[in-house]
């Protein structure tokens, strides 16, 4: 039932990571931020990305829905905090804004690949 849920959350994510790539000049200028953590952010957005339609298409069970709120709550509440300074010419809101964006999606990567894709070693014995 829960399914969907993680595929359509992982291709919003995997159209975000598109998008930061396609508008990095824009993006750099306004927020900022260097070449490289736009980059990274959205390398890493598109990891989690995969890793979490991987994990709706095989499994796609509750364990692991609450990572994924609290991931998506803290990208929204770096979005308004890296605007906000972004907006008062601040480059620390590119920092956190991306910074934070790298950071949640590198964690729901590890989550989804060892926890929930990864090998299960107690069937080995």
């Amino acid at each position: 039932m829960i399914k969907p849920v993680y595929v359509v959350d992982g291709i919003v994510k995997l159209l975000a990571a598109v998008a930061l790539l396609v508008f990095m000049p824009g993006l750099r200028d306004f927020f900022l931020a260097p070449t490289w953590i736009v980059i990274t952010a959205a390398v890493l957005l598109f990891l989690s990305s995969a890793t979490e339609i991987s994990y709706g298409v095989s499994k796609g069970a509750r364990t692991y829905f609450l990572h994924v709120m609290l991931a998506d709550s803290a990208v929204i509440v770096a979005v308004f905090v890296g605007i906000i300074l972004a907006a008062a010419e601040n480059p620390a809101g590119g920092y956190i804004l991306f910074g934070v964006l790298a950071l949640v999606s590198l964690a729901i990567a590890i989550v989804f690949t060892t926890g929930a894709n990864g090998p299960d070693f107690a069937d080995e014995a």
